[in-house]
């Protein structure tokens, strides 16, 4: 029941994001310019209790996640010539579900979860029919020889899914070839790591939430946390009971029995057991991350920080728990998210980026994550609540930008 309670609440805090609300300037702010050629088309994943583009009409919010209160962000890229798809995958599924339905957008058809990990979380192996595929002729070669590949951007739980992706189009699953053999998904098979030529995380928990960890210790705080969050119990229980993107209370109930769920994966040894799965990425994938802080080192909350949020990075700033592995370095939040979290995996190599980070040959090097400046907001800010449309744009306009001339300047 405490588990149960406690994925009410982290998602009790995440729908609290969708409010409108002011926020703060980006650190940059470079516009792509209109009409640039994009060497490879961008997927937008979204985080936990989240949607794509695809199903805006049906989830019953009134705003795209990409973009959010600011307006749709993707119509506005695709103006600018980038070919980009925000899909939908699975709100409050595991890292493993939403990576499997990833997979299953892009490449079209029904979902396989693998024989092996629905027989031991006790789902059915097949799920929904994505129909065609978003890239017909992806991971085939074009005509000067290039590999046709993907960009991917995710925000918050998105990282853990579209890292998870990588590593299983890499690596594949030993344990679902055994289990299926001939049957085995093409993405359990592995060897399709270089379809991805870049992933780029904005605010992703890789290494968890100490605010989970706070749920455990006091879950009467951390319901109180939730109605800073803008959401309460009532409401979300209520939602829960309607199916929106086909999940019911039911699934969420035996997703928290079975830890086959985003709340497992984003505590702290939730996210630990992800990162010994994707630890071994595609080493010819280019990665960056985007950590945002909305408080100072010290957990103390900013202007940057939306007001209405503010109590609730103050409680996350407050909070350490050393038998738990959380010390003063976890402070500093956006209000959901450990800023130190979102700067990569632990065990992973990785950098702080130089600004502005130069796409020439050589400078940058696959299988490292570079680590860009903070960004200064909070965990909704970078997706558009309260943002005008015109900053948003610009914020993965830039970020578009530097992909794409790195892209051609690896393929020529």
């Amino acid at each position: 029941m405490k588990r149960i309670l406690s994925l009410f609440t982290i998602i009790a805090l995440l729908c609290g994001a969708i409010l409108l609300l002011p926020g703060c300037d980006w650190f940059n702010r470079e516009e792509k310019e209109p009409g640039t050629p994009t060497t490879y088309p961008y997927v937008f994943v979204h985080g936990l209790n989240g949607f794509g583009d695809d199903i805006l009409g049906e989830s019953g919010s009134p705003v795209s996640y990409w973009g959010a209160t600011g307006g749709p962000l993707l119509p506005e890229l695709q103006k600018q010539g980038t070919m980009c798809f925000a899909p939908s995958v699975n709100p409050v599924g595991s890292a493993w579900d939403r990576a499997c339905e990833l997979y299953a957008a892009l490449a079209g058809g029904v979902v396989d979860y693998g024989e092996a990990h629905s027989a031991a979380c006790g789902h059915e192996r097949y799920g929904k029919d994505y129909g065609a595929p978003l890239f017909p002729d992806w991971g085939t070669v074009d005509g000067n020889g290039n590999l046709r590949k993907v960009n991917l951007i995710a925000h918050s739980f998105g990282g853990a899914t579209a890292r998870l992706l990588c590593a299983l189009l890499h690596n594949g699953a030993p344990e679902e070839q055994f289990a299926s053999g001939d049957d085995v998904s093409p993405l359990f098979a592995g060897g399709k790591g270089d379809w991805v030529f870049s992933l780029t995380c904005v605010a992703a928990p890789h290494n968890g939430v100490s605010l989970l960890t706070l749920v455990d210790v006091n879950p009467l705080l951390a319901g109180l946390a939730s109605l800073f969050g803008g959401a309460n119990f009532e409401g979300i229980l209520s939602g829960l009971g309607f199916t929106w993107g086909g999940i019911g209370l039911g699934d969420v109930l035996r997703m928290a029995k079975t830890m086959d769920t985003a709340y497992y994966d984003l505590s702290l040894t939730g996210a630990q057991a992800v990162n010994q799965i994707t630890r071994s990425l595609c080493p010819s994938v280019y990665l960056f991350s985007y950590p945002v802080a909305g408080t100072d080192e010290n957990g103390r909350p900013t202007d940057d920080m939306t007001a209405l949020y503010r109590p609730l990075g103050t409680i996350i700033g407050n909070f350490t728990s050393p038998e738990h592995g959380i010390d003063d370095a976890w402070r500093q939040n956006d209000c959901l998210v450990n800023t130190i979290s979102a700067t990569a995996p632990f065990d992973e190599p990785h950098m702080d980026a130089v600004i502005p980070v130069a796409p020439t040959p050589g400078t940058l090097q696959p299988a490292i994550w570079y680590v860009m400046p903070a960004v200064r907001g909070d965990h909704g800010t970078v997706i558009g609540m309260g943002r005008e449309r015109e900053e948003t744009v610009a914020f993965y306009s830039e970020m578009i930008a530097r992909i794409d001339g790195l892209s051609r300047d690896v393929t020529g």
